[in-house]
């Protein structure tokens, strides 16, 4: 039981430094926004290249938080009955729809994702716009976000599963 709660506690403990780590990437995504913004209204002289960096940071972001939010069960769920069922009906309820929808879609993201990724990296990808920004070093973000949303949500089925066969909440 040592092994599994230190297993849980590593992947909690992983995407909540992820989580925080990443979360600054917003000041900079603010702060791009707020000189575009400036320049754009003030100066009457917008940037070409401050959009698409927003743009990137911001999909960067998302992808990065997956696994954090996750673990704070920030994702969009349907919970009108499910808040009415027993703790141990909850679990049940977790590890089917892990198994039938939130496994599978990660998995798929991260296979789909990582060739995505590694086309982008073998053609050296670039924005086809004016500003020409390499694009594959921030698609990369898309098979590690799922890689920590996958992993999050198997730390969420292996506590219920110990929930259910032992009672006690890791």
């Amino acid at each position: 039981m040592k092994v599994i709660r230190s297993i849980v506690n590593g992947i909690d403990n992983f995407s909540e430094w992820i989580g925080k780590t990443f979360s600054w990437l917003i000041l900079s995504l603010i702060f791009l926004t707020c000189y575009e913004v400036f320049t754009r209204r003030m100066l009457g002289a917008p940037t070409i290249w401050s959009l698409e960096m927003s743009t990137f940071l911001f999909c960067g972001v998302c992808m990065l938080a997956l696994g954090y939010t996750e673990r704070h069960k920030g994702h969009v769920n349907v919970d009108i009955v499910y808040v009415h069922f027993p703790p141990k009906v909850q679990a049940i309820c977790n590890i089917i729809s892990f198994t039938l929808f939130l496994g599978i879609f990660s998995i798929i993201l991260l296979v789909f994702g990582g060739i995505f990724a590694l086309d982008s990296w073998s053609i050296r990808e670039r924005t086809p716009s004016a500003f020409n920004a390499i694009l594959y070093p921030s698609k990369i973000a898309i098979p590690v976000g799922a890689f920590l949303l996958l992993i999050q949500a198997v730390s969420g089925v292996i506590k219920d599963v110990v929930f259910l066969a032992k009672g006690e909440r890791l």
